[in-house]
């Protein structure tokens, strides 16, 4: 009879236990109230498996003290984690692991100088964790995901105009002068310089013809030696070039070079 009650005694133990073991393996890895317990330091993420769907919506999980955002740009990820109010960890960093876990929770992953993890799931809770490189555990913080509100673009920069400021010849005073030379013997020439427009216009006066052909110059630069030059042409056809032959500023006695249909002449202003 002894006998009997000590192994009625021994099954109900054994079943006591097996019934303990068959209820922690069906618990939920969550706390009570719904959000994650704290856990030790997440190892590296590694990315899913092809043949697992990825959500490519915007992610943010909201703690007391953390925020952690995942956006997705040109089909990549990219993760923000901040504490609050404004302390800004990381900000749109690219190189992000997403994994899928087999209760159907979202890991995202970056690794720099510090690890950052941000796990979201199915029921609207997350927890966000922050680690040194070699795995130290610095943060680690339950929340909820809050709904993504895209910030909106900067404003388009206002295109402003540039300011043109049309060359000029310098000239400092009240100088006028003439320049009165000949281009290969056939054509005379005078150039004329004023205060207001530099050398302004070149008349020439073909040998073998009574008519002033008037050629307006406009001034395009120096050349490498610093001097100044003006072209302009006469009626559309015909090419001019002034070549004041100096880097300094006009005054008399200096000389210029002209042109007149590809052939050069030169002369003393005074």
């Amino acid at each position: 009879m002894n006998h009997r009650r000590m192994g009625w005694a021994r099954l109900t133990v054994l079943g006591t236990i097996l019934g303990a073991i068959a209820l922690a393996s069906c618990r939920d890895p969550r706390t009570s109230d719904g959000t994650p317990p704290p856990a030790t330091p997440a190892t590296p993420a590694a990315p899913a498996s092809p043949d697992v769907p990825i959500s490519r919506q915007p992610v943010t999980c909201n703690t007391t003290n953390y925020f952690a955002e995942v956006l997705w740009e040109n089909n990549q990820p990219l993760m923000s984690f901040l504490q609050k109010p404004n302390l800004n960890n990381l900000s749109r960093a690219p190189g992000v692991t997403v994994t899928s876990n087999p209760d159907g929770s979202t890991t995202y992953g970056y690794q720099g100088e510090a690890i950052f993890y941000a796990r979201v799931f199915p029921d609207g809770t997350c927890f966000v964790q922050s680690l040194t490189s070699s795995g130290q555990l610095l943060v680690e913080e339950s929340g909820r995901i809050a709904e993504f509100t895209p910030a909106p673009p900067p404003p388009a920069p206002t295109p402003v105009p540039p300011v043109t400021v049309a060359p000029e010849e310098p000239n400092q005073d009240n100088l006028s002068m003439t320049c009165n030379g000949t281009v290969q013997d056939r054509v005379d020439f005078t150039a004329f310089y004023t205060r207001e427009a530099g050398f302004s216009r070149v008349e020439f006066r073909p040998r073998t013809s009574t008519n002033v052909l008037t050629s307006s110059l406009s001034y395009v630069g120096k050349n490498a030696a610093g001097e100044s030059i003006w072209k302009g042409n006469v009626a559309q056809m015909a090419d001019t070039t002034l070549v004041h032959l100096s880097p300094f500023p006009a005054k008399p006695g200096d000389q210029v070079s002209v042109s007149y249909d590809g052939q050069w002449g030169r002369a003393t202003c005074q």
